[in-house]
Formats: C-alpha cells, sequence, structure tokens
C-alpha cells in the first residue's frame, strides 16, 4: 500500500500507545508529504509530552480548520509554542537581522509606497463598482476521497469556479468559501465526515460524497438534518432514491445502464451479455440495473463479481458490461484469455489517464490495440464533443493546473453552480440558514425539465423526480491515442407529439426502455482549417473568411447537407466537394470554402478590444435528436498554435486584416434551439434543437499604432492645456479661452477617432479618456476664474496655494487615468 498522509496516520494511532517515539516519527513523516493534513498534526499534539510542542502541533492544526475543540485545548496551554523536533525542518527559519539604519530607510521607503498606493486607490475607486464583497462568507462543503485523481480534479473544478464567482464580487456581496473534507471514500469515514458537519452547522449544501458507498451511507445524515446535499460523481441510484435532500449533478447508473443496453443491443445488435463488476455498491447498483434493463433486449448470461483474480474463463464471443474501477487489469485478463466480443465500461473507466495506462499495458505486451480495440465506454464529457464554454473552460483548467480536467471535475463545477444558481434568491443570513437550505433544496428540485433547466458546462441541467440530472451518456472508443466519439450515439428522445412517438416506435428509430425513449444519434467528425481571414469590416459586422471543411461520418449521407446560419448569403451552399471517398461505409468529403460572414462584435473595450470571427454551420433538417457535429481527431492532435497557420500555404498567417492580430483560433460544437412549443400545443415543453459546429477566431487590435495615430494631437492639447496653469491670475482670459478651445478640440477629436464604430448605445473604453480630459479642461478654466476672483479681492497667498494644487493634481490626474486603463485593460 502507498504510504500516503493518512495511511501513516492509521499507522501511528496504531502503535501510538506502545511505542509514542515510533507513532510521532510516522505523524513526521504524514506532515512532510501533506503538511496541510489536519488529522496529522491533532494527533501530534496528542502524542507529544511537552507542552510548548503540544500547542504548536494544535496552532497548525486550528489553523488549517478552525475545530471549537481544537480552540479550546490550545486555549487551556498558555506557553510559547515550539515545533516538536520531527516537525523542525517544515517550519520556516527566522529572518536575519536587520540593521537599524536599514530598518529606518525601509520604513520611509514603505511609508512613500503606502502614500502612493493609497493615492492611487483613491483615484482607482472611482472607477471601481460598488458591489463587492461586504457579507460574512457563505460556506460550501466539498466531500470526497482526496487522495484519489477524482477528488483531486472535484476540488480543482470547484476551487477554480469560486474564485471566479468571489473575483466578482461572490453570491449577492457574500464570499463563497470552499471546506474539503477526506471521507477517503470509505463508507465509515463518509458517515463520520457528514456527522461533523451536521454538528459544525457552517455549510448551505454539499458537494459529494465521490464514490456510491460512501454517499450511501452519509444520505441519511444529511436527510436528518436537512443539509441539500448534491453528489458530482457516485452513480447509485439508492442514493437520491432513498433521500430528496440528496441530487446529482451528472446521470446514475439506472440511466447509464439504460444507455448501454440499447447500444449494446441496438447498435452492436447483442442479444446476451455478461456483467462483470466490483463488489461494492457501485458495481452491484450498474448489476442490477443493467439486468433490468437488457431483459427487454436479450438475456445476461452470467454475472461475475470480482474477486482477487480476474475471471479467464468468459465466452469469448459474449459482449461484457464491465463495472469496476480495475479496469487495466480485468481488460487485459480478459483479452489475453482470448476474449474478442465488445466490451462496454462504465464513465468510472472513461478518462485520459486510465487510457494511458492501457496504452501502456499494450506496450508492455508488444500487442497494439490489444486492450483498447472494441472497447466501448459510457462518460459525462467527450472532449471532442465539448461546446464553446466547454472548452474555453477545458483550456483555462489546463492552463491552471497543467493537465487535462477529469469529467470529475466538470461534474463537480455543475454540481457548486447550480447550487450558487440557486443561492443568489436566499438571504444568506445565519439566522435563515435552515430556511436558506430548504429554499435551496427547493430550487433544485424546481429544476424538473428541460424548459425550467440551468444551463450547466455540460449543457442544461435537471433533475428527474429522484433527484438524477437528466442528461445523455456519452459513448467514447478508443483512436489509438485517446477517447472520441463513437460513430453512433444515442440520445434521450422528447416526443414532439404523441403520433410523432407512433411513427418512431413503428420505424424503430426510437426505442423504449423502462420510463424513457432513446433516439439514435448520427456523428460526423467535423475539422476546419483555415487558410485567410480578411476584409473586416467592423461597422456592419463582417469578414471573409476562406477554410478547408472535411466531414466524416458513416451512415446517411444527409449528414453533409449543411448550412452556414452566419454567411452573408442566406441561401449559400457547400458545393460540389473536392473529395468524396465511401469506404466500409464510411464516408470522407472535403470542401473549401470562400464566402463573407458576420457576427455580433462588442465595442466596449475599444480600443483594447477584441472580437471573435466565428463561421457556424449546422444541419439544413436534421435535428440535434439525429445528428451531432464533433471535433475531428485531426483537430485535436493539432498543437493549437497551428491553427492560425494557413492551411493553404504552411508558411503563412491565416491573418489578413491590417492593424488587427489573431490572437487564438478554437473549434466547438454546440446546442441551440428553443424549448418552446412554437405553436404546436401537443408538443408543449419539447421544442426544437439543432447541432452546430463553429471555427472561431479571436483577433485583437494592434493597440500601439492606433494610439500613437489617434491621441497625439489628445497628448498635445493636453501639454498646451497644463500651460494655461502657469500663466499670471491677473490675465485670466488666456487661460479660459485654452480651456473651452480643449473642450471643443477634443470633442472633435473624439468625434473623429469613434466615427469607425457603428451606432451603438453604451460609452466604450477610449470616450471615457476623452471625457475625463473634457472634465480636466472645464476644471482649468474654472481654476482660472477662482484665481482671478482671489487675486482681485487681494487673497494672493490662497491663490498661490491653489495654483501649486492645481499644477500638481493636473499630471497626477492625468497619471491616475492612465494607471486606470493599465489595470482595466494592460
Amino acid at each position: 500500500m502507498t504510504d500516503t498522509p493518512s495511511v501513516l496516520t492509521h499507522r501511528a494511532l496504531a502503535v501510538r500507545g506502545a511505542d509514542p517515539a515510533a507513532a510521532r516519527a510516522l505523524l513526521g513523516r504524514a506532515l512532510a508529504l501533506k503538511i496541510d493534513y489536519e488529522p496529522a498534526w491533532r494527533w501530534l499534539a496528542e502524542v507529544v509530552a511537552d507542552d510548548a510542542e503540544r500547542r504548536f502541533c494544535l496552532d497548525r492544526a486550528f489553523a488549517i480548520e478552525a475545530d471549537p475543540a481544537t480552540g479550546q485545548a490550545r486555549k487551556a496551554l498558555d506557553v510559547e509554542p515550539r515545533p516538536p523536533a520531527e516537525v523542525a525542518d517544515l517550519v520556516e527559519p527566522p529572518r536575519p537581522e536587520v540593521p537599524a539604519t536599514a530598518r529606518r530607510r525601509g520604513a520611509r521607503t514603505w511609508i512613500a509606497v503606502g502614500v502612493v498606493a493609497v493615492a492611487l486607490l483613491a483615484v482607482l475607486g472611482v472607477y471601481t463598482a460598488s458591489g463587492g464583497q461586504s457579507g460574512e462568507p457563505v460556506f460550501v462543503a466539498l466531500v470526497a476521497g482526496m487522495d484519489g485523481a477524482g477528488g483531486k480534479a472535484m476540488e480543482r473544478g470547484v476551487r477554480m469556479h469560486l474564485d471566479t464567482v468571489n473575483a466578482a464580487g461572490g453570491v449577492g456581496g457574500h464570499p463563497v468559501e470552499l471546506l474539503v473534507y477526506d471521507d477517503e471514500d470509505r463508507a465509515d469515514r463518509a458517515r463520520e465526515v457528514a456527522e461533523r458537519i451536521v454538528r459544525e452547522d457552517k455549510v448551505l449544501f454539499v458537494v459529494g460524497h465521490g464514490s456510491s458507498d460512501a454517499a450511501l451511507a452519509a444520505a441519511p445524515v444529511y436527510l436528518r438534518a436537512h443539509i441539500p446535499a448534491i453528489t458530482p460523481s457516485a452513480g447509485s441510484s439508492r442514493i437520491t432514491d432513498g433521500s430528496d435532500w440528496y441530487f446529482r449533478s451528472m446521470f446514475g447508473n439506472r440511466t447509464q445502464s439504460d444507455f448501454l443496453a440499447v447500444y449494446l443491443a441496438d447498435v452492436l445488435k447483442a442479444t446476451k451479455a455478461v456483467v462483470v463488476h466490483d463488489a461494492d455498491e457501485a458495481g452491484r447498483s450498474v448489476r442490477d440495473a443493467f439486468a433490468e434493463s437488457f431483459h427487454e433486449f436479450g438475456t445476461v448470461e452470467r454475472v461475475v463479481e470480482l474477486g482477487p483474480e480476474a475471471p479467464d474463463d468468459l465466452d469469448p464471443a459474449t459482449p461484457i458490461v464491465l463495472a469496476t474501477e480495475r479496469g487495466v487489469d480485468v481488460i487485459r485478463k480478459l483479452r489475453t484469455s482470448g476474449v474478442t466480443a465488445p466490451i462496454l465500461g462504465t464513465a468510472s473507466l472513461s478518462t485520459q489517464p486510465f487510457h494511458d495506462a492501457l496504452l501502456a499495458a499494450e506496450r508492455e505486451l508488444d500487442r497494439p490495440g490489444l486492450l483498447t480495440s472494441n472497447l466501448y465506454v459510457g462518460t459525462p464529457l467527450a472532449n471532442d464533443s465539448l461546446s464553446g464554454p466547454a472548452l474555453a473552460w477545458a483550456r483555462e483548467f489546463e492552463q491552471r493546473y497543467g493537465e487535462r480536467p477529469l469529467w470529475q471535475a466538470a461534474t463537480a463545477r455543475q454540481a457548486v453552480n447550480v447550487g450558487l444558481h440557486v443561492m443568489k434568491g436566499l438571504s444568506l443570513a445565519d439566522t435563515d440558514r435552515a430556511a436558506d437550505r430548504r429554499r435551496l433544496r427547493d430550487g433544485w428540485a424546481a429544476l424538473k425539465d428541460r424548459k425550467n433547466s440551468f444551463p450547466a458546462l455540460l449543457g442544461p441541467l435537471y433533475f428527474s423526480p429522484t433527484g438524477s440530472a437528466q442528461m445523455s451518456v456519452s459513448v467514447v472508443t478508443s483512436d489509438g491515442t485517446r477517447f472520441v466519439s463513437a460513430p453512433v450515439q444515442l440520445t434521450i428522445f422528447d416526443p414532439p407529439t404523441p403520433e410523432a412517438l407512433r411513427e418512431g416506435l413503428a420505424t424503430g428509430s426510437v426505442i423504449a426502455i423502462g420510463d424513457r425513449y432513446l433516439t439514435r444519434r448520427q456523428v460526423v467528425a467535423t475539422g476546419v482549417n483555415l487558410n485567410e481571414v480578411r476584409d473586416l469590416d467592423t461597422r456592419d459586422g463582417t469578414y471573409f473568411v476562406d477554410f478547408f471543411l472535411w466531414l466524416k461520418y458513416t451512415g446517411d449521407p444527409v449528414a453533409a447537407d449543411v448550412q452556414f446560419v452566419n454567411a452573408v448569403k442566406p441561401d449559400m451552399k457547400l458545393g460540389t466537394p473536392l473529395r468524396d471517398v465511401t469506404e466500409n461505409g464510411a464516408t470522407y468529403r472535403l470542401y473549401r470554402v470562400g464566402e463573407r460572414f458576420k457576427s455580433g462584435f462588442e465595442f466596449r473595450g475599444f480600443p483594447f478590444d477584441h472580437q471573435r470571427l466565428t463561421v457556424t454551420l449546422q444541419n439544413r433538417t436534421r435535428t440535434a435528436d439525429q445528428v451531432v457535429y464533433v471535433t475531428d481527431k485531426e483537430i485535436l492532435d493539432q498543437d493549437p498554435r497551428a491553427y492560425l497557420r494557413s492551411g493553404a500555404d504552411a508558411n503563412a498567417d491565416i491573418n489578413q486584416i491590417p492593424n488587427w492580430v489573431a490572437t487564438s483560433a478554437r473549434f466547438f460544437q454546440r446546442t441551440v434551439g428553443s424549448s418552446d412549443a412554437l405553436g404546436d400545443s401537443e408538443g408543449a415543453g419539447s421544442g426544437i434543437y439543432y447541432s452546430q459546429y463553429a471555427a472561431e477566431v479571436e483577433i485583437a487590435r494592434d493597440t500601439a499604432p492606433f494610439l500613437v495615430k489617434n491621441l497625439l494631437p489628445l497628448i498635445l492639447l493636453i501639454c498646451v492645456t497644463y500651460l494655461s496653469l502657469f500663466f499670471s491670475a491677473s490675465d485670466g482670459g488666456a487661460p479660459v479661452s485654452m480651456g473651452v478651445t480643449a473642450i471643443l478640440s477634443t470633442a472633435v477629436l473624439l468625434n473623429n477617432v469613434t466615427s469607425q464604430l457603428p451606432s451603438v448605445s453604451y460609452t466604450v473604453a477610449l470616450e471615457w479618456g476623452y471625457y475625463a480630459f473634457i472634465l480636466l479642461a472645464a476644471t482649468c478654466v474654472l481654476i482660472a476664474m477662482l484665481r482671478k476672483r482671489l487675486v482681485s479681492t487681494r487673497r494672493e497667498g490662497a491663490e498661490r496655494v491653489l495654483t501649486r494644487a492645481a499644477r500638481v493634481g493636473y499630471p497626477l490626474y492625468l497619471l491616475g487615468v492612465v494607471l486606470t486603463y493599465v489595470v482595466l485593460f494592460g
């Protein structure tokens, strides 16, 4: 067993009575691995004999988690804390003494810096919204096995989202703080953590637990305390079936089993199956749910509960449904024992680390494709079919943490986000916490259909009557490098009319299973290679794009009947393909497109604005239930920087727009449509949705040449206006004339600079700068008049003070304006 902080702490507890020194050493090793592991500090405080060392350990434990019992124990020890020898090297060493003269000089420096900082903050305060975080923090709990990859992914996904929320002012002015608890994915530990959360009575809701055993053990505790909980990954149906205070932000095992059963029967044409599962709640839940789902199509010939060894005596031609955390070992044993039938795995096997482990095992066996071929896995997140927001989130996650997000990070983000969504309507006061919890639970329950759904990261989020997210299960398969969407997918079918349902069932395009209907969805692997972007017209939002487009699909050729929804010419067609190849039922079509497109531009940041030039296609007749466009693996294999190189000339850049710079390009799918009845009273609430595929180029204005060209006249005006402060006070006419001239000239310059923009109802960034100078010039006119008045009333002293203040304040004001622009747009 790997030495983790938790394992070392347990070993220390086992020997602390017989060998306290060994226990101290083990706890020191645990803290060396994870210095903020609170249980190790707490137990080290129990083991040490010296009060100063005990106080040190308690201080560290309390700093990590403000447990009232720890706080009382600290207060009882009125001694100077001293670190125990086992953790002395983990404490920062003391800093060297600084000479007194250096301290005084440093103090003067910091005072000066402080004065400047206060002045800058005062200036920036004018431009800062007043809706910052002003209330007490609101607490949300995250509970999972934090030593596992899934638990770490959940914490990262939640923290990244909360950082964004808190940076924007929190929820209703309240910062949202995350309390993380480690249940080690164990039922007994999960129950203890849940009881602790109830005792502390701090959190508004719980995100967790990570495993089905843990969530099932904790569910009754939350139910009794009326604390809403939402699990991002525990799939057992018993968790949400047994509690109307427990929800799930992804599909459950009942939904997953329905999809796998239909996929096995309808797509893979199998009539029998074997279920291999772990001896835990997750495995048994899949076993029972799949047997119930598949009995409508065939028979489960055998059920194998995994023991220490994987089975090697299964029928090699019977498909296997695999519900286990030991996927690599089991698949290796099955394939090497001769099993060639399809293997269908549950979501726990749909991560890239699992796929990488399969590839490593194939290299070890020197048999490429042995373990990854004929493998189909259900997942809530297929990386090649991410929507625009989800793709942007995934890239931000990768930039922040250095690795692609696991699906647990996405479902955990959905879980906390749907909680924050409902929190916006709550009081968030300590005295109303019980009522807020009730309203939050009711808010989740109100998300009961697509029309009343929450726009979450992975699509519309709404819950079944038992609290499980209603979402389709994507099926992924290996392309030899990663998991990609299988050529045929299934999706939930919401019949628009009873006639449509009867027709679909009669033709076989709709499959009834349990209380739901599924339909086949054709998957089109889509690729775009940009050649050139040019002829940007910012006034009408149009631009010319030249690109190659390819479509790969199996089945009905209507998949290639696409239209460009944002083309300037609404009747634009693809035309004759450059290549059209069909082999073994798979079709590849390549087109070259050159046309003008249009987008809605946002100019609030002008001239520091970034614009998105988008090309969007969708099928002319097929809805999202029938066809979906996903990113082809050829695009996924490319370095994103290569997207900006021309497909027609590898040495050329795609950007041919003067005074603009192409910063990035991305490709993604999205689903658009309406949940309204669209005039059909019988189909109320079903609506129509289409799958779209978009290529998006982000461009940024080349600001430096623009500012030099357009701001040079304004800079000259600023200098001339400043000179008006050095005129004699008795000659008040000239400064006034100069100020008025500056105001009128600035208005003319502003009109000239903004003439290239379309008519917009808001104020753009550059206009605020011109307005700031108009205010400054008007102030100079007022100061000139006041100076003349003071001199005429023989108050020369006051006039000199006003003049000096104006001469100093003028450049400080300009500096504040410039720094504000640097902060906002730098």
